[in-house]
């Protein structure tokens, strides 16, 4: 297949990464995904394995449209996985959203900044439900929360028939509202304790969520009480993750609490020299310490410049040298700028629909009902506070009659905060996700 197809691909890849505007998902739902082959209009990919296809059949139609928009046609899609030997025992060991193949404990650099939280990460992946239960990790992003626990599940899936469950919180929120939703709750427990290890990314995200809380509460005993192993990361220590119930809080601290540090220079280049190796790309030690001087504060981003450093270096034949890694570490850094400063309405419907349980079609919506009504209006709300969009536009965006809609969402919104104590928590949090993103 010709160079340019793939630069094609890469190209599909990155429009779908900035139109989730979700990078979690993308990386664990899209980002694994290998084009093999373009043969009239049947696209042959390649995913990890079957469970995979449950987390990416949702962004199909996506793909899909992408697709069609880069090579001008609108592909029919045929699935392979990447081993057809794959382990049925396995397979059924571990029903979650596809584990990266790198995010291993051998991948992982140890150095001063994360030692504690791989020793423990590495222990309860030996003796659940022992030492440290649960293990909290918490620390900014990119600095490896989400790389040692997927590392637990490798290990125990490699060693073990344990039944693994390793999930964003945002899948569980999901999954629960869709269990209400169809009266199937006592199916979703059922799949949530009957678990070995329930690993749960970024649960700071259930903060807020009422009923959500509540369930997780009820699964957190169960699992505890049975001593099977829980492992939870997020951005903050649990004292200061704003909206958890204190009961929450309280069993989070049970086990051990650990955090995941900027790591030092030293650190900085061995993981440099890691990724390089796994890239199977070459860098003299001049600009392994060039690249590792310049990104101080998110192996991500460090990630991101050597996968754009390979792209040009393969398909555009471009030699590596200082001046393309700069040219690549301002053009993520812009982008992270631009990302986090750049609130629109999209946006907001998109964190709004997410709080409260909503699609985007049912927030915009004719129906008339109070847990479709009030999102709907506090979404207007954020969109005159928090963007420079027009009445009219505002009205356009949530398909209201008119921009009288939108002051009248407005007004009644600013009204209730002032008595609300609740409503008003529940408008900051949005705000300061809206801040985040």
């Amino acid at each position: 297949m010709e160079k340019e197809f793939y630069q094609m691909w890469e190209n599909v890849l990155k429009n779908i990464e900035t139109s989730l505007n979700n990078p979690r998902s993308f990386e664990l739902c899209i980002k694994p995904i290998k084009l093999i082959d373009i043969n009239d209009n049947i696209v042959k990919i390649e995913i990890p394995n079957p469970s995979f296809e449950r987390s990416f059949f949702p962004f199909v139609k996506i793909l899909k449209e992408e697709f069609q928009k880069v090579f001008g046609f609108l592909p029919e899609i045929e699935i392979t996985y990447a081993s057809a030997n794959y382990d049925e025992n396995k397979e059924n060991s571990l029903f979650e959203l596809s584990l990266n193949p790198e995010y291993t404990f051998e991948n992982f650099v140890v150095g001063p900044c994360n030692r504690l939280a791989h020793a423990a990460s590495v222990a309860v992946s030996q003796t659940p439900g022992v030492a440290y239960n649960p293990l909290f990790l918490y620390g900014g992003v990119g600095l490896g929360k989400t790389h040692l626990m997927q590392a637990i599940g490798h290990y125990v899936r490699e060693k073990s028939k344990s039944k693994i469950f390793y999930i964003p919180a945002e899948y569980f929120v999901n999954e629960f509202i869709s269990a209400i939703k169809n009266k199937t709750t006592h199916i979703f427990r059922n799949k949530f304790r009957n678990l070995d290890y329930l690993l749960i990314d970024d649960i700071h995200f259930i903060a807020g969520k009422e009923g959500t809380q509540e369930e997780f509460f009820h699964t957190f005993n169960f699992l505890y009480n049975n001593r099977k192993q829980i492992v939870l990361s997020s951005d903050k220590p649990p004292k200061e993750i704003k909206f958890l119930e204190k009961r929450l809080v309280s069993r989070f601290e049970w086990g051990l609490v650990v955090d995941l540090q900027v790591p030092d220079l030293e650190t900085r280049v061995a993981i440099v020299k890691k990724k390089c190796e796994l890239r199977k790309i070459f860098l003299n030690d001049e600009l392994v310490f060039y690249l590792a001087e310049k990104v101080k504060d998110n192996i991500r981003l460090i990630e991101g410049v050597l996968n754009s450093l390979v792209a040009n270096y393969t398909l555009l034949n471009r030699s590596i040298d200082k001046s393309l890694i700069d040219e690549n570490i301002e053009k993520l850094y812009n982008l992270k700028k631009e990302e986090k400063k750049f609130i629109n309405l999209k946006k907001i419907v998109d964190v709004v629909c997410e709080y409260f349980g909503l699609t985007p079609e049912e927030i915009k919506s004719d129906k008339r009902v109070r847990n479709i009504i009030l999102p709907r209006q506090i979404g207007m709300y954020l969109g005159r506070e928090m963007t420079q969009s027009s009445l009219n536009s505002i009205a356009l965006e949530f398909m209201v009659k008119d921009h009288t809609t939108v002051l009248h969402a407005y007004k009644k919104i600013k009204q209730l905060i002032e008595k609300d104590r609740n409503l008003k928590n529940i408008i900051d949090f949005l705000k300061e996700k809206l801040n985040e993103q």
